[in-house]
Parts: structure tokens; sequence; C-alpha cells
């Protein structure tokens, strides 16, 4: 039941009201008032709100039930349930006017008047989510800098920046509802459609990076030149309900000087020291999006990924990408806090406030005001605490363990996490309400196998930082060693990359680092054994031998035989691949990978 839901009585015979007072408070809601007309309704309402409003129709007074319904709505979108001996079709059609959630005919029976106002209080609690979702959207959207258009999922536009109607040169309240085409064309440069980038973010719920010499051509046919991406927007199932449109103008300068519109290069000495790799074009496309969001005032981003692909990188790199730079860039991993020490660490709390706080202390929301806080594994965030960070979220307020006052504070809020939120929303671990604010704007970051680019700078970054750590003179990798790396699969990804490195620097006894000292081995040469799997799980298949396969092909493999393990059931192949539910979503529709029944 909703927890002590606040309600209004509105009927003129006492003792009904009376009646419906006790089996309210009973029931475990509070009764704000009883009163017997609409005026005194209104009145008691604009003193003291309640969530909802039961309602005769015909009440005694100026204004009927009808009328103070339509006003409740109107003046202070208070939801009303009616109750009434009248059930007459005149009365009903007279009643639907003023939208009610609900209709009770006397006389009724306690279960059924409990049961509609749970109902109706579930659906007040539903539609005042998605008007919050809604204006979160419109917030993010107008504090970006760049052009920003969002769209349904059926390719039509929902919102617009102010940026992106002087561009398109359309009115939002214009060109709302209206397929993307209708308004505005994005065209590569040789002047090709470029409407399959659109559909195919769409349909996939991929990131898409804009071709290099892009152009948005607006309603008056100017033109301008466009760097870009476009990210999905995916419901709280993972399936995806439209997508983010972000636009850059490009100056025309020289083309040698302009380059291939590449994203700017991320290891700049000038932002805290802060140095980041990225080769491969997936990865480019993850922080070029990153960066344009770095820039708004967005006040929330999910990252989501596997582990050790290097989603606290990216928290920091949106941090000193911002306007925060100067501001804490404070971390915690919600995962390797216990319950009870996680809350005074994120709160903190006052004197007093349990046997051992002889002091006040400052939690890491309040050290981190003016800048951002990262909150890793918010997945394994306990329910009681998810409550608490979902305030501090919407009104960026909050309380110490023991205090009366409320604290304020000015944060941007990183999450990331490797675990399927979605499938915690639907097992009741993880409150859909929060996800949908922490969704604001969701990065995803890829895996290392799917970045193969990157393995070889990543691993010479690594090498030349350890090697001087440990006051080493190791020049850099042999070919021998950068083969075994490239057909290494790299299951822990960035982290594995690098706990391996830190270990040849360590080992090798030559100028260049040899296989050997890597202690990883070729898969078909050593094929890993399936580790133990949990109870209810198949066990983990081993790696399909590597050689004359390419990497796709190597990855297909795994994936069909992690599928039929598990009779193509995608919840638990996902889990035995260790990788989330619409990672293996994407990976069968990239590889066209369909259960053929009866085969």
């Amino acid at each position: 039941m909703t927890n002590r839901a606040r309600i209004l009585v509105v009927e003129d015979e006492r003792i009904t009201a009376e009646d419906l007072r006790d089996i309210l408070t009973q029931s475990g809601y509070e009764v704000t008032a009883a009163v017997a007309n609409g005026e005194e309704a209104l009145r008691r309402a604009e003193l003291d709100r309640p969530d909802l409003v039961l309602m005769d129709i015909r009440i005694e007074g100026k204004l009927d039930g009808l009328e103070t319904a339509r006003l409740l709505r109107q003046r202070l979108d208070i939801p009303v349930v009616y109750l009434t001996a009248h059930a007459d079709d005149e009365t009903l059609a007279a009643a639907k006017l003023s939208e009610p959630l609900a209709y009770i005919v006397k006389p009724f029976q306690e279960p059924e008047l409990h049961a509609t106002i749970e109902v109706a209080l579930h659906k007040v609690a539903t539609e005042k989510e998605a008007r919050l979702r809604q204006r979160l959207l419109e917030q993010t959207l107008s504090a970006m800098e760049t052009a920003v258009i969002t769209l349904d999922r059926d390719g039509r536009i929902s919102l617009m920046n102010a940026a992106a109607e002087r561009w398109t040169g359309w009115r939002l309240s214009s060109a709302s509802g209206r397929p993307f085409e209708e308004v505005s064309r994005l065209l590569d440069a040789q002047g090709n459609l470029l409407d399959g980038l659109i559909l195919r973010t769409l349909d996939n719920g991929t990131m898409s990076e804009l071709p290099a010499g892009a152009i948005l051509s607006g309603s008056s046919g100017q033109e301008r030149r466009v760097s870009g991406s476009l990210s999905p927007i995916l419901d709280h199932e993972g399936r995806p309900r439209g997508a983010v449109m972000a636009l850059e103008p490009i100056s025309e300068e020289p083309e040698e000087e302009r380059g291939s519109g590449a994203p700017r290069p991320a290891a700049k000495p000038e932002l805290g020291g802060f140095e980041m790799v990225v080769e491969s074009p997936l990865m480019r496309q993850v922080v070029n999006f990153a960066r344009r969001v770095a820039a708004s005032e967005v006040s929330t981003i999910l990252l989501e990924g596997e582990s050790g692909t290097g989603k606290d990188v990216l928290a920091k790199f949106l941090h000193y990408h911002s306007t925060r730079t100067a501001e804490p860039f404070l971390a915690i991993n919600c995962a390797a806090i216990p319950e009870t020490l996680l809350e005074s660490e994120l709160f903190g709390y006052e004197k007093g406030a349990f046997t051992d706080a002889r002091s006040q202390k400052r939690g890491i929301l309040e050290l981190a005001s003016g800048g951002t806080v990262f909150l890793d594994e918010i997945g394994d965030l306990p329910l009681a605490l998810q409550a608490k960070l979902l305030r501090v979220l919407e009104e960026q307020k909050f309380r110490r363990l023991g205090g009366v006052k409320d604290i304020e504070v000015d944060l941007r809020v990183v999450t990331a996490t490797n675990r399927n939120l979605r499938e915690a929303i639907e097992q009741g671990r993880f409150r859909l309400d929060l996800f949908y604010r922490l969704n604001v704007i969701q990065l995803t970051v890829p895996s290392l196998r799917e970045r193969t680019e990157d393995i070889l700078p990543l691993a010479a970054h690594f090498l030349r930082l350890f090697a001087q750590r440990f006051k080493r003179d190791i020049r850099g990798l042999s070919p021998a060693a950068e083969s075994a790396m490239l057909q290494h699969v790299w299951p822990g990804n960035v982290r594995e990359l690098r706990n391996t490195i830190e270990r040849a620097v360590v080992l090798e006894e030559s100028a260049w680092i040899q296989p050997e000292s890597l202690g990883i081995t070729r898969a078909h040469e050593a094929p890993v054994s399936a580790a133990p799997a949990p109870l209810g799980l198949p066990t983990r298949p081993a790696t399909p031998s590597l050689e004359g396969m390419s990497l796709e092909e190597v990855e297909k493999a795994m994936l069909v035989s992690a599928l039929d393990k598990t009779a193509w059931n995608q919840t638990q192949a996902a889990k035995l691949l260790d990788i989330t539910r619409d990672t293996l979503r994407y990976k069968m529709k990239k590889y066209s990978l369909k259960h053929q029944k009866g085969g």
C-alpha cells in the first residue's frame, strides 16, 4: 500500500463523512479533513495539499462536486475519485469532463474502496514520474549550448532547444510531432541524405557519429557544416524509445587544418593532468558525445558497460571537460562499503548521531558541492539509500545523519554500473523512479574486444607508466608480444590489460617485453576451462580455438555457444558471458543470430 497517502474527503452527509474518515484511517491513510462543500474543499486543499480527493458529486453550496473537481485539477493539479449514489448516464457523462481517476457508486464495500484508492494513487505516481522525466529532458536540452533535437520511436521530433530552433528555422511548437526530415535534413559531404543514420539508432539502440563533412540543411535552405552524435534513449526494459541528436558547428577553415572532424585529443596537461588514450572509431564516438555532454549543465549521467572498461576514467573525463573542472571530483564505490558506513560516507553525520559519532563529519555529497560525485556500482546501492539519493538528485539537498537542517548542494552526479539495472528493477532491487532520474543522459562504454585498435596504444601507455614507476629500462613490446595481445580476448577489459603490463614490466629481463612475461596464452594453445557456474546456470563456454579465425568469428562463436548452452535464453546467456542483455541483443543483431526452432 502507498505509504501514508493524504486524502481529503468532500461529503455533505455527516455520518457518511465520519465513516469514511474511520475506514481510511484504519486502512493506514491520513485524512487531512472532511468538508461538506466545494468552497471549503478548495480552501483546505490550498492550505494543506492532499494527494487525493474523495468527492461526492452532489454536495451543498454554490459549487457542485463536478465543478469543484475541475477547479482542483485546474488550480492545484489534485486528482479526484468520485464517490456518489448517482450513477445515471447523464451524471457519468458530466463527471468524465473533469477527468476523475475513478468512480465509486454507493453503497460500497471497504475492499472496493481500498483497491480503487490504491489504483488511483498508482496512476497519480506514474503520471508524476512521466512529467518529471519530460521536465528533466527539457532542462537538459535547454542547458546545452549545442543544438539538440530529440526524436520519438517513430523519428518524430519531440523536443528542440533554442540552438536547434535557430539552426532549423522552426519553432518547437510547429515542429513537434513532425518527422525530422520535414523540419531539417542531414546530408553527407556529397549532399546525400543521412536518414539511415537515424533509423539505425532507433532500430538498434546504438550510438552513431555523423561522418566528416556532414551538413544540416534548415527550412530556409541555409546549410551549415556540423559534427555530432546520435545517442539512443532507452526505457527501463532496454528498448529504444527515441534518440537524442547533439550537433555542433564546424568553422569553415582550410581542409588541412580542419582534419577529419575527429574528437579533440583527450590527453591535455592543463586538464588537471588528466590523460585518456583513444584510438578506435567506436571509442571516439563515445568520447566525442561525452565531451558535448560534459560542456552542458546536465546534472545526472549514467555510464554502463562491462567491468574494467574504464567507466571511472570516462567519469573523470566528464568532470575535467566541464565548467566544474576547478571544483572537487570525489568517487565512491557503492559495492565496496557496508550499508551502514556507506550512508555516513555519502551524507555525513552530526555529533551524537550514533555511539561513536564524537564530532560532526561532512559527507562526500557535501564535500563535492560545486563539483562532481562519481557513484560507481550504483546497482549495488541499498534500497533505503536509493530513496535518499533520489531526493538529492531532485532537490539538490539532504540532511546529515542525526541532522534536522537541510544542506543545499550544487552537484553533478555521474553513476556507473556493470549490472543490468533493468533486470534489477524487475526483481525489485532498484527503484524505477531513480533509474529514470539517473538516465537523463546514458553512455555505454564498449568492451576492449569491441575496440581492438585501442589495445596496443593502451599497452604502450601503461608500459611507459610502469617503466617509470619501477625504474625499468623497457623500450616496448616485441612483435610476438604485440601479436599475443591482439589475439587475447581480454575478458577483464582495460583493467586486465593494465595489470598484465604491470606484471610484464616487473618480470621482463630484456629491453623488450616478450610473450612469456605477459602471462597470457593463445586460446588455441591452452583452451580456457569452464569455470564453475552459479546455481541454476550452465557452465561458461570454453574459449573457442582462434587458429585461422578472425576476431569477429571468435566473438560470434562464443555467442552461439552460450546461446546453445542456455537454450537461447538471452538473460542466462548474457550472465554466462558476463555481459548485459542489451549488449547480447546488439551482438545478435550484428551477426544476424536467430534461433531456428526445431533445429
